[in-house]
C-alpha cells in the first residue's frame, strides 16, 4: 500500500489496560518517546520529541494522504490529542487512518502484530525483546534507594542510551513488520474502510456514565456483601464464614446430607429447584447465589474508563469476529446481564430506583421493593444498563431488530413460508408470533391452541427457534433450554404423543446408540428428556426443510470450490471461490467472509465396536482413522461418504491459527451472523445520515444520543429497517424507546 506507515512508543502514569485508550491519551503524563515511519515504501525514518514534525509527513498530510498503523486508534488519538496540540503536528482527519489490525481481523487472522507475523510467516517479525523495553521506558519505574516510596518517575532515555536506541530499533521493526503484513493481506474495501471510520467516530463519542450513582452502588454492594457474609456465618453455624468460600459451603452442605457436586451457578440452580432441600441449605445457597453477582465489577470498569466528562470511549472493536460482528471491550457493553423477570414485570420508576441506590442503604431498598425484588446486588444487576445515560439536555434513542437472525436464515435459505409469515407478523402484531407457529408446527397443534400463555410457546417454540437453526441437535436444545429455565422432563409426554411412530422409533434408537457412546449429553439427561429434545429437533427440521437443506447445499458448494480452485460455485444467496490460499464466501452485500487454507479430507461410513461387544450404528469417520481401527478389529467400514471440510481459524485466545472442522451448520451460522451485521451497519449509516449520532451498538441494536425532543422514534425505526437493494425481500422490523437512561426493552 502507498501512504504513510507509522508507529509510536509512549509513556504514561496511566495503566492502558485498566483505564482504556482514551483516558490514557487524555492524561497530561502521556507523552511520545519516539516515532518511526516510512512513506510510499521508502526507507524507515525516525522522529523524537524536540524535533519538528518531519516535512515529508507535513506534506503527506496536507495532500490528504492515508496513514496506516497497526491498531491505528492508538496512533490516531496520540496524533489528534497530543502531537497536534502539544507538539505542533498538522491536524489529521479520522478518515485518513487505515488499520492493518482491522484488515487482519477481516481475514480471520490474529489482530496482535506478534501473532500476525507468525500466522503470515513474515520475513520481518515483531521483536519480542520489545516487551522488556516497554516495561523499562513506558511505565513508571520502582523507587530507587533513598527515594520516597510514592515517587512517580521513569527511566529516562539519557540514563540508558544504548537500550533506548535499541527501543527505537524495535519501533523501526514494527513499521517494517506492519508494512510487510500489509502487502500479504487483502485490504478493506472502500465500503468497509468507511465502516471502520464510522466505528472510530462512534468510539470517539463515547457513552456517558452516571458516575455518582455508580460510586454509590459500589459502596452499597460492599455493605450488602458484608451483611450476606454475616448471614452465611449465622445460617451455617460458623462453618462458612463468607459467601465467597465455595469449598467450605460445599463441605457444609454435604454434611447436611445434600448431594452437591460443586458450588457453581448451574448446580446451585438445580438444587434450589428441589422440593425437599433442607431449609438452612436453601438459605445458604440463596445467599451464595445473591453474593456471587459479578455485575458490580462492570460498574468499577465503567468508572475506571470514564473520562473527565464521564464518558467511556473506545469500547467497541471493528470486526472482532471473523463474520464482521463488532465486540465490546473494557466494560463489555455487549455482555450486560439480563434483568430478572420479576424486575421486568415490576416496571420500576428509574429515577426513584437510582435515588434509592444513592442512599447506599440496603435496608431501604428492601423496604421499598420487598425482600425478593429488593435484594441490593440483584437490583444493581437488574438496572446495570441504567447507569448509562444521556448528557444534560439530551436523551437516548434506541432500536433493535426483531428476530434478525431468524429472518436472515429463512430469507437466505428460501424458507418461503417463514419469510412470508415474518412479513405478516411485522405488519400486524396481533397475529400469532413465530414462536407460537413453530410450536404448533412441531406438535401438530392448531395455532389457536398455542396461545401466548401456552407452555409450548417458550419451551418448544422459542427454544427451538433459537437453538436449532444452525444444525444444532439435542445438546444445543438442552443448552438453550437451560438459558430459559425450561424443565425438559414434562415435555416428553406431549411431544411423544404427537410424534409419528416412525419418529418415535428413530429417536429411541438414536438415544440408545448415543448412550452407548457416552455422547450428546446422554450422561446429563434422562431417557425421556433426551428423546423429547430429539423429537423436537426432528420436528423443527421437518417444518423448516429449506433451512435444513441449506446446510447441505452450502457444504456441497464449498467442496466443489475447494476441488476446483478459481471456479465460482453457488448455493442459496452465496457464492464461493478458492483463491490466494482462502475460501471466500461472497455475501449478498458483496462483502466476503474468509476461511484460510481450506482442505478436504476423505471420510467413510463406519460401525464402531463398543465396550459390550456390540456394534454402533454406522457413523461418519475420518477414513485414515477408520482404516487404522479396522486393522485391529475395532471398526467396520461400510463405504465412502462426502469428505470433511476444514480451514484455519483463530484459537480462543485469538493468538494462534488452528485447523477447525467445518460443516453446513457452521457456514450457516457464520453467513447469517454476517448478513445480520451488514444490516446493522446499513442501519447505522442511515441513522447517521438522518442526524441520529450513534454512540453504541450491541449485535442487533443501536442507540443514538440526541437533544431532547429531537427526531421521532418511529422514523428512527423505519430508517434502520429500510433494506438496501441487496436485501430485497428480507423481513425487517425494529422496536425501541427514547429515554434518559439505557435499558433492556
Amino acid at each position: 500500500m502507498s501512504g504513510l506507515e507509522i508507529d509510536f512508543e509512549t509513556r504514561s502514569t496511566v495503566d492502558l489496560k485498566t483505564r482504556g485508550l482514551h483516558v490514557y491519551m487524555a492524561s497530561p503524563t502521556t507523552v511520545p518517546l519516539m516515532g518511526s515511519y516510512r512513506i510510499n515504501g521508502g526507507p524507515v525514518r525516525r522522529w523524537r520529541p524536540g524535533e519538528p514534525c518531519p516535512a515529508d509527513i507535513v506534506a503527506h498530510v496536507a495532500a490528504g494522504g492515508m496513514i496506516s498503523a497497526h491498531n491505528a486508534a492508538f496512533e490516531r488519538l496520540l496524533w489528534q490529542m497530543i502531537l497536534t496540540p502539544r507538539y505542533g503536528w498538522p491536524a489529521v482527519r479520522t478518515r485518513q487512518f487505515r488499520c492493518t489490525a482491522a484488515a487482519a481481523a477481516a481475514l480471520g487472522l490474529p489482530r496482535a502484530l506478534e501473532f500476525l507475523g507468525d500466522a503470515l510467516n513474515l520475513d520481518v517479525k515483531k521483536d519480542k525483546v520489545g516487551k522488556s523495553l516497554i516495561q523499562k521506558f513506558s511505565v513508571p519505574r520502582r523507587p530507587r534507594k533513598g527515594e520516597p516510596d510514592d515517587i512517580v518517575a521513569f527511566n529516562e532515555p539519557h540514563e540508558f542510551p544504548a537500550e533506548f536506541e535499541q527501543f527505537h530499533d524495535y519501533c523501526d521493526g514494527d513499521v517494517l513488520t506492519e508494512a510487510e503484513a500489509d502487502t500479504r493481506m487483502v485490504s478493506l474495501s472502500d465500503y468497509e474502510q468507511a465502516v471502520y471510520t464510522l466505528d472510530q467516530t462512534i468510539n470517539d463519542r463515547g457513552i456517558r456514565i452516571d458516575r455518582r450513582s455508580a460510586r454509590a452502588a459500589l459502596r452499597l454492594a460492599e455493605k450488602t456483601k458484608a451483611f450476606l457474609d454475616r448471614e452465611m456465618k449465622r445460617v451455617t453455624g460458623g462453618r462458612v464464614g463468607k459467601c465467597s468460600e465455595p469449598a467450605k459451603l460445599l463441605e457444609w452442605a454435604q454434611s447436611r446430607g445434600v448431594d452437591m457436586a460443586t458450588a457453581g451457578k448451574a448446580d446451585i440452580l438445580d438444587l434450589l429447584s428441589l422440593i425437599d432441600l433442607p431449609a438452612d441449605v436453601r438459605e445458604a445457597l440463596e445467599l451464595r447465589q445473591e453474593a456471587a453477582k459479578t455485575s458490580v465489577s462492570k460498574l468499577q470498569a465503567m468508572l475506571n474508563r470514564a473520562d473527565e466528562d464521564g464518558r467511556v470511549r473506545h469500547s467497541f472493536i471493528y470486526h472482532k469476529a471473523s463474520t464482521g460482528r463488532f465486540q465490546s471491550v473494557g466494560v463489555n457493553f455487549a455482555n450486560l446481564p439480563r434483568p430478572r423477570k420479576a424486575f421486568e414485570d415490576a416496571h420500576l420508576d428509574a429515577a426513584a430506583l437510582f435515588e434509592a441506590f444513592q442512599t447506599e442503604d440496603p435496608e431501604w431498598l428492601r423496604a421499598l421493593y420487598g425482600p425478593k425484588l429488593g435484594r441490593p446486588l440483584d437490583l444493581i444487576s437488574d438496572a446495570i444498563r441504567g447507569f448509562l445515560w444521556a448528557a444534560p439536555g439530551h436523551e437516548l434513542m434506541q432500536a433493535d431488530y426483531s428476530s434478525i437472525e431468524g429472518c436472515v436464515i429463512a430469507w437466505t435459505s428460501g424458507e418461503d413460508w417463514k419469510v412470508q409469515a415474518m412479513h405478516e407478523i411485522f405488519a400486524d402484531d396481533t397475529l400469532p408470533d413465530m414462536y407460537r407457529r413453530t410450536a404448533a408446527g412441531i406438535l401438530n397443534l392448531p395455532i389457536e391452541v398455542v396461545t401466548k400463555k401456552h407452555w409450548a410457546r417458550q419451551a418448544v417454540g422459542k427454544v427451538s427457534e433459537l437453538a436449532l437453526g444452525f444444525q444444532g441437535g439435542v445438546p444445543a436444545f438442552y443448552s438453550m433450554s437451560r438459558n430459559y429455565n425450561v424443565d425438559l422432563e414434562p415435555l416428553f409426554a406431549p411431544v411423544w404423543e404427537t410424534a409419528s411412530e416412525e419418529r418415535r422409533e428413530k429417536a429411541a434408537k438414536r438415544y440408545e446408540n448415543e448412550l452407548k457412546r457416552g455422547r450428546s449429553r446422554t450422561d446429563e439427561l434422562s431417557r425421556n428428556a433426551w428423546i423429547a429434545c430429539e423429537l423436537i429437533k426432528v420436528g423443527w427440521r421437518a417444518t423448516n426443510p429449506a433451512i435444513a437443506n441449506g446446510w447441505r447445499a452450502r457444504e456441497e458448494a464449498v467442496r466443489e470450490a475447494i476441488r476446483n480452485p478459481g471456479v465460482v460455485t453457488e448455493a442459496l444467496k452465496f457464492s464461493y471461490i478458492v483463491a490466494n490460499g482462502y475460501l471466500w464466501c461472497r455475501l449478498p452485500s458483496g462483502r466476503c467472509l474468509a476461511y484460510a487454507s481450506p482442505k478436504l479430507r476423505d471420510q467413510v461410513w463406519a460401525k464402531v465396536k463398543l465396550a459390550d461387544g456390540t456394534w454402533s450404528e454406522a457413523e461418519v469417520m475420518d477414513r485414515e482413522q477408520a482404516e487404522g481401527l479396522a486393522l485391529v478389529g475395532k471398526v467396520e467400514i461400510q463405504g465412502a461418504t462426502s469428505p470433511s471440510i476444514s480451514a484455519l481459524g483463530l484459537d480462543k485466545a485469538g493468538r494462534r491459527m488452528q485447523r477447525e472442522h467445518l460443516h453446513g451448520g457452521i457456514f450457516a451460522e457464520n453467513d447469517t451472523q454476517a448478513v445480520a451485521r451488514d444490516i446493522l451497519v446499513n442501519g447505522m449509516f442511515a441513522a447517521e445520515a438522518a442526524g441520529y449520532p450513534i454512540i453504541g451498538h450491541v449485535y442487533d441494536e443501536m442507540f443514538a444520543e440526541i437533544p431532547l425532543g429531537y427526531g421521532d422514534l418511529r422514523e428512527f425505526e423505519r430508517l434502520i429497517c429500510k433494506a438496501p437493494g441487496w436485501a430485497d425481500g428480507l423481513p425487517l422490523n425494529a422496536g425501541g424507546f427514547r429515554a434518559k437512561r439505557y435499558r433492556k426493552d
